[in-house]
């Protein structure tokens, strides 16, 4: 009975190892300077605050978990997928999301794009560190550790106003692909949207729910 458990464990480990090392070609692995925007993106990431392009109502999402944050390869746009769930991400399916993702990003965007984030940990440049504050002068200050961040950016964002910005809960900007002007774009302003997608649990596969794609 003890040899059957551990090889189901073995068994586990192998699949779980597999499956990580699968998407780990699709994480950033460059220099990278984000700005008080991207922050702020990151942090609505995190919170589960986007514009959901696959949905018709209710756009400004809640209660979801985030999955993959990507950014273009400029640093400069953001754009996310995640999970229906409050729980946490295993309870959607991962099929082929970190590809999707950057696609998504990539078609969003016109530029190359790369995975920032697997759920709260940050992969870029294979850093792998769990970000467990929603913090914003918290977050500036990890970034700046890693070397991630551009000290003379913007300063428009602080402690007093920082929830305005992650907690917006609409807007009106655009989705316009492949603009030169970011300005109005989601995923690019801080007045705008993060952009994603909204991935459905495996409930809603096999029990029923649905969202429109």
């Amino acid at each position: 009975m003890k040899k059957i458990f551990t090889s189901i464990i073995f068994t586990i480990f192998i699949l779980t190892t597999s499956s990580f090392s699968s998407i780990t070609k699709y994480f950033g692995s460059s220099k990278l300077n984000l700005d008080e925007v991207g922050v702020v993106n990151f942090m609505r990431y995190l919170d589960g605050i986007f514009y959901a392009e696959n949905v018709v109502l209710d756009r400004a999402m809640r209660i979801t978990s985030p999955m993959y944050y990507a950014l273009s390869e400029d640093g400069k746009v953001g754009y996310g997928w995640f999970c229906r769930s409050h729980i946490g991400r295993t309870e959607c399916g991962d099929e082929s999301l970190a590809y999707k993702t950057v696609e998504y990003c990539k078609e969003y965007t016109g530029k190359n794009c790369f995975i920032f984030a697997y759920g709260d940990e940050i992969v870029w440049n294979n850093l792998n560190v769990r970000v467990t504050e929603l913090n914003f002068s918290k977050n500036i200050e990890l970034l700046k550790r890693l070397n991630l961040y551009d000290d003379k950016s913007a300063k428009k964002v602080n402690e007093k106003n920082y929830l305005n910005y992650v907690h917006l809960s609409n807007d009106k900007c655009n989705s316009n692909k492949n603009l030169t002007d970011y300005s109005g774009l989601r995923g690019a302003s801080l007045d705008c949207l993060l952009p994603g997608r909204l991935e459905q649990t495996l409930n809603d596969r096999f029990g029923g729910g649905s969202i429109s794609n």
